[in-house]
């Protein structure tokens, strides 16, 4: 009777161990569920976050676009916050008065000089070349990139253009490329006896550089280097 008992009371201990270890195990795989449906709910928040200030970027990227292309100063100066110092905005000009206007402005331009200037300010800042980069490459496929880029070449130039669009965290770049064609065949010399598609020539490179706080751009840079 004795013997009969302790088998009993071995096997209910092993069913209520047995039972104990389902329940453990059960608990488990439900917590585990539930924090990787959690950690999936939040992947995709960020993830819709992150397609959301990208495609509010590309909007003011098309806005930017839009007001570049209308030629209209006024609204064009408005990208602009006057004064501008010329360490940040690389201006420049060759005409007296301008010069002029700028050392008694402390070495900055106003919103009025930019206007009395306009002509000779957006041929120095690559105006007509922005209005190209926005004109050949498609904004949109900046929702799945980082980088577009776009080359214009012409095989009977001697330079040809290339244009990129970067985004780098919250830094947007905008740059343009004045390039050599090694193809091309010169035809004539220059005043200073050089090739037509001689690098001293052809080959320069601009940027616009913007700041995205992700709501809107801001214009924090103009330079360019040969």
């Amino acid at each position: 009777m004795r013997l009969y008992q302790k088998q009993k009371f071995i096997r209910n201990t092993i069913i209520i161990l047995a039972t104990i270890v389902a329940l453990i195990s059960c608990f488990n795989s439900v917590k585990a569920k539930t924090l990787c449906d959690n950690n999936i709910t939040h992947q995709q928040s960020d993830t819709t976050k992150n397609t959301s200030k990208r495609q509010i970027l590309i909007a003011e990227l098309k806005k930017l676009g839009q007001t570049i292309s209308s030629g209209d100063k006024e609204i064009i100066a408005d990208l602009f916050e006057f004064p501008l110092s010329r360490n940040s905005y690389e201006i420049y000009i060759n005409d007296k008065t301008y010069m002029e206007q700028i050392k008694s402005n402390d070495n900055k331009i106003t919103r009025v000089m930019f206007l009395q200037h306009y002509k000779e300010i957006i041929e120095s800042i690559w105006l007509d070349q922005l209005n190209n980069l926005f004109h050949n490459i498609n904004i949109d496929s900046l929702l799945y990139k980082d980088t577009l880029g776009y080359e214009a070449y012409i095989k009977t130039k001697p330079c040809f253009y290339s244009y990129q669009i970067e985004v780098i965290n919250d830094t947007i770049s905008l740059r343009m490329n004045s390039n050599s064609n090694q193809d091309y065949q010169t035809k004539e010399i220059s005043e200073y006896d050089i090739p037509e598609n001689s690098s001293e020539i052809c080959e320069h490179n601009f940027w616009w550089i913007f700041k995205f706080n992700g709501y809107k751009l801001k214009l924090i840079n103009i330079y360019g280097a040969d």
